[in-house]
């Protein structure tokens, strides 16, 4: 699956060799990533465009991912979709035919395997703050006796000369400032 011999894809020289797959990478992605509860099939479809003797892949990924809720780990259904966009070289001396952001990748043997690149991308694209519907709608932060959370701003640590426990504070008025050193001279 998602996977094809380089003399077949070469057969699509003037045309672009559509594909639209559904793959099982379940086991594998919940191997790699702990986080990850459940996952449903995730759907791989795009193209390959056969140019310059490279392959260049323009894909879409779908798929729903059980997570973890960041805040009450509550396990919460994520749809996950996004594009990816590669290119695979035949030989190496074709890197100079790119830009210096594509990014390239060269083929070990004569099959293109787009799974590595359905995986890993699917495993970056996950969402690092996931909620639940109510935790979403939420209109203030969870909290208790002698605990709550706060947002990231009120997180924010004040300069040190903004701070009650700043250590330096009497240091302040020991040291005349540069201005008032120039006026009495």
């Amino acid at each position: 699956m998602l996977n094809w011999s380089i003399s077949n894809l070469t057969q699509y020289n003037h045309e672009p060799f559509t594909f639209d797959e559904e793959v099982d990478v379940k086991k594998e992605l919940m191997d790699r990533n702990p986080d990850i509860i459940d996952m449903g099939r995730v759907r791989a479809h795009g193209n390959i465009l056969y140019s310059r003797g490279d392959f260049t892949v323009n894909g879409v990924v779908s798929a729903h991912v059980t997570l973890p809720s960041t805040r009450s780990l509550v396990p919460v259904e994520v749809p996950v979709h996004f594009e990816f966009t590669e290119t695979y070289l035949t030989r190496a001396d074709h890197v100079d035919q790119y830009e210096e952001d594509a990014l390239l990748i060269l083929l070990k043997d004569d099959r293109l395997d787009l799974m590595p690149a359905v995986k890993d991308n699917l495993l970056l694209g996950l969402p690092l703050r996931v909620l639940t519907p109510e935790e979403a709608e939420a209109t203030e932060l969870p909290h208790g006796d002698d605990w709550a959370l706060i947002s990231e701003e009120e997180a924010a640590p004040l300069p040190p000369e903004e701070r009650k426990d700043n250590p330096f504070a009497g240091l302040k008025n020991l040291f005349p400032e540069n201005g008032d050193e120039e006026d009495k001279n």
